[in-house]
């Protein structure tokens, strides 16, 4: 979509410089009239879209159009906000009277993908919805390499809810997409990330699962979003990775992006950092009371949140279909006090590259039962397949998105 806007979209930059101790000789006190959505041109479809008055007269009426659905009007500076019923390319005009603000149109597209908030409600409505994401966008398609732009493809083509990737930090400062520190199992090149180039990285191709060279080459961040763009959720986990915090949260929200991503965090700095980033931030952390509670704390009020945990399944009985013998499944009374206080649970049930457990193939209905045995809140699973993970659920009884 070319995106066309009729206001210079630093006065973003001049809000937060409102917020500085700087010199008031050196501040922009102009009047002027802000839409955060139109910085990215994009809003999910239930994401509420503000816009925003500054520097007008106390008497000053801002009169704002959102399409043909609402007309909204406030006095004096400040906010309205509304949340479009249905998806497309809209326009948010803005007029006040008196003229202290230059008439300013916006086109914003408003994705079909619901944003994760709305999503979340429709979770809690539905204790028996299960979601699939799937761990680094594989699939049972040996074929396709991790976290590549075909993987994502069949993630999607599949009807997996989020795709799950890591992320490190390039030689020249460049996220991109990989579950690894180095190179040398995803690609036919090698080396530490944080030692090589972008150049460098681009200039080998990614391996498939098999171990065979592809024609793929490694993702940069800006393009695993751009392929993931309006069409599915994405987790982006920020566990024992060398990228930024911000960075990422930054990367996310300049695509307009924030309610199609949840960001794993594993520790309270890394929480509060993601909120410091953007307060709108859909953080995701591990099911302790400790992270849990700086989540809970540090989000906005009324937005429900997901908590991960795991299930670990020990070598399967043959004898038994692939199903697990006996299963190790951690911290059960965090996940009991997670689903408590709201949140929505994770259950990491991932076999594929641990040769003693399962492979994708083998994702049926008994991991199913076993996993909701443990962990009857869950409402997302965390698998190296989808479509497989799909089947099962809606095999043992549990509801599937129909994206």
């Amino acid at each position: 979509m070319k995106k066309r806007f009729f206001i210079a979209l630093a006065a973003v930059t001049g809000l937060c410089s409102l917020l500085s101790c700087q010199k008031e000789d050196d501040l922009d006190l102009s009047p002027r009239v802000v839409c955060l959505a139109g910085t990215a041109g994009s809003a999910m479809l239930g994401e509420s879209i503000t816009v925003s008055a500054a520097n007008i007269s106390p008497s000053t009426v801002m009169t704002v159009k959102f399409g043909k659905e609402k007309v909204l009007t406030r006095t004096g500076p400040g906010s309205v906000s509304y949340t479009f019923t249905g998806s497309g390319l809209k326009s948010i005009r803005v007029t006040t009277s008196p003229e202290e603000v230059q008439k300013t149109v916006w086109l914003v597209e408003v994705k079909a993908l619901e944003s994760i908030q709305m999503l979340a409600k429709r979770l809690k409505a539905d204790p028996d919805l299960c979601l699939v994401m799937c761990h680094r966008a594989n699939s049972s398609d040996w074929s396709i390499p991790e976290n590549s732009l075909s993987a994502i493809n069949k993630c999607i083509e599949d009807k997996v809810d989020i795709v799950e990737n890591d992320l490190y930090t390039t030689k020249d400062g460049v996220l991109v997409v990989s579950h690894d520190a180095n190179i040398n199992r995803e690609t036919n090149g090698s080396g530490e990330i944080k030692n090589l180039t972008l150049a460098q990285i681009k200039s080998y191709f990614l391996k498939d699962r098999n171990g065979r060279v592809t024609t793929e080459k490694m993702l940069t961040f800006d393009e695993y979003l751009d392929a993931c763009n309006g069409k599915i959720y994405i987790d982006v986990d920020l566990g024992d990775r060398d990228a930024s915090v911000t960075a990422v949260v930054n990367a996310i929200t300049r695509k307009g992006m924030i309610q199609q991503c949840l960001v794993y965090c594993n520790s309270v700095d890394k929480i509060k950092e993601a909120y410091a980033a953007n307060p709108e931030c859909n953080v995701y952390c591990w099911t302790n009371a400790t992270n849990r509670n700086a989540m809970l704390e540090g989000g906005i009020a009324g937005n429900t949140y997901f908590t991960q945990c795991s299930y670990f399944p020990q070598k399967a009985s043959t004898s038994a279909n692939g199903a697990p013998s006996t299963s190790s499944c951690t911290n059960s009374s965090w996940v009991a006090e997670s689903a408590a206080a709201g949140t929505i649970t994770t259950v990491n049930a991932i076999y594929t590259m641990d040769p003693n457990t399962f492979w994708p193939k083998d994702f049926k209905v008994a991991q199913v039962e076993e996993i909701f045995s443990y962990f009857p809140s869950c409402q997302c699973i965390h698998v190296d397949t989808g479509a497989e993970a799909r089947a099962a659920l809606q095999a043992y009884g549990k509801h599937v998105t129909d994206r």
